[in-house]
């Protein structure tokens, strides 16, 4: 890690502490710097504003999510094996705290964003991903039966999401139990499969 990642990594963490404890609108650049033991101008080089820092918070977040679910479509493995693979790895992160806490903080201040952000994060939110990408190529393998990949993607993860994650964020519910976790995701791979597995991968 460079000098320059390093001090970027220093102001992301400050950032996010002082998220946390005054809220994005209460957060001054100045207090960052002072919490991530730079100078101001240090902050500003790398971030020109708080919205900008704000934004490299949300990219954190989302190289989090890449990075921890990062696995290559395998067209002799089960699609069964792969979803509960992805699904797992996905889960793992959401048991995170950390992250949890990560983006409870940021779903929490988007709101308040102003339309820029909003537009911001939803382009960021659309980038492709290693989610995206099994999907992609499960489709051109002709396993999937759908033109549009990315919206399976989605309708899969959210019902994992949707006992998971969301519950979590919202109301700070406790993770489901592991034998709870086995039968959500059991579930979630037979309804998307039973919609979107081509007759041919049967």
């Amino acid at each position: 890690m460079t000098l320059s990642q390093k001090k970027r990594t220093q102001i992301i963490d400050a950032a996010i502490s002082e998220f946390k404890a005054a809220g994005y609108a209460a957060t001054s650049m100045d207090r960052v710097a002072q919490v991530a033991q730079v100078s101001k101008r240090t902050v500003y080089n790398h971030f020109p504003s708080k919205q900008a820092l704000f934004v490299g918070i949300v990219s954190l977040m989302l190289e989090l999510i890449s990075a921890a679910t990062q696995m290559e479509f395998a067209s002799q493995r089960s699609l069964s094996e792969q979803l509960r693979e992805l699904a797992n790895k996905e889960l793992a992160l959401f048991a995170d705290q950390e992250f949890i806490a990560l983006a409870r903080l940021v779903i929490a201040e988007a709101i308040h964003m102003p339309e820029q952000m909003v537009a911001t994060m939803q382009q960021m939110s659309t980038l492709e991903n290693s989610i995206n990408n099994w999907f992609e190529s499960a489709a051109k393998e002709g396993l999937l039966s759908t033109d549009n990949p990315s919206l399976a993607c989605t309708q899969f993860m959210s019902l994992i999401k949707g006992q998971c994650f969301w519950p979590q964020i919202i109301s700070r519910s406790p993770m489901p139990s592991p034998e709870q976790i086995e039968e959500i995701v059991d579930s979630a791979i037979t309804m998307f499969l039973s919609h979107y597995q081509a007759k041919a991968a049967h």
